[in-house]
């Protein structure tokens, strides 16, 4: 079996969106051209793109949304088979993009009931709920208002897969959003939780590190796009260009009842 990397026939490079650490390369194996990827991150990633063929029949269409799991070497794509072997032939690649997560995962467990992020025998304000006026427009998030300092918990047991935590600027403007310092956690069921506007060097927590719910993994703090200290928490998919969050259940008070939180409204934590 004769293995000859080509690059020729393809553009042979990847959009890497967010600092996604994935590749691909190609391969002729057994007169197929062989389009392999590598994914290095510790959760799914999505990969879609267009082909331009000609004299090429792909396996998987021209038109290809494809799931490569974590921690994977050499996944194969799709291959190519030349239609006409007396035919010159052609093929190129066009709106590639990759992003976090499994994007064709549609249901999450929704009987799932999250901890409230903070720790027991505390209480705290949600300032801002979903679809809030002032900055969670078409977002289920919700705004803890916590001073700068304290101890942010897992909602749910997770893998860290993204930490930031440099940033010691915030604002109240949007353009801000980009020194927002954040932890984010994948689940089981291919959601992410993300926790918002921890303070400079907050994360408790490192990327690879399984976390357990009610772990303690950052401190809250001011960072990014905020008028005032607060923890700002979102659940959601991950899709191509943007994200769906989600509503939940979160146990309040010692833990016997669950609600979806609301704004200008106080939870306490006794479990």
């Amino acid at each position: 079996m004769k293995y000859l990397i080509i690059c020729v026939l393809f553009l042979c490079t990847t959009k890497n969106y967010a600092q996604i650490d994935f590749n691909t390369h190609y391969e002729y194996v057994d007169n197929k051209n062989i389009l392999f990827a590598d994914n290095n991150e510790l959760c799914p990633v999505t990969y879609t793109f267009s082909l331009n063929l000609k004299n090429y029949k792909s396996s998987k269409g021209k038109n290809v949304k494809i799931v490569i799991p974590a921690k994977t070497k050499k996944f194969e794509v799709l291959y190519l088979t030349r239609i006409n072997p007396k035919k010159k032939t052609s093929a190129n690649m066009s709106n590639s993009f990759i992003n976090l997560g499994n994007h064709l995962v549609e249901k999450h467990d929704n009987s799932y009931k999250y901890h409230l992020p903070f720790k027991k025998g505390s209480e705290f304000i949600v300032g801002q709920g979903y679809n809030g006026k002032a900055s969670h427009h078409n977002e289920k998030a919700l705004d803890f208002t916590m001073p700068v300092g304290t101890k942010v918990c897992a909602i749910r047991d997770g893998l860290v897969v993204k930490v930031v935590e440099t940033n010691s600027r915030g604002c109240g403007k949007k353009e801000c959003v980009k020194f927002n310092n954040k932890v984010i956690v994948y689940h089981s069921d291919g959601t992410f939780a993300e926790y918002t506007h921890i303070k400079k060097n907050g994360a408790i927590v490192t990327v690879g590190d399984t976390v357990k719910v009610g772990q303690e993994i950052a401190l809250s703090g001011n960072t990014g796009w905020s008028t005032g200290p607060h923890l700002h928490l979102v659940v959601f998919y991950q899709k191509m260009k943007d994200r769906k969050s989600i509503s939940t259940n979160f146990l309040i008070n010692d833990g016997k009842q669950q609600k979806v939180l609301t704004a200008k409204k106080a939870y306490s934590k006794n479990y």
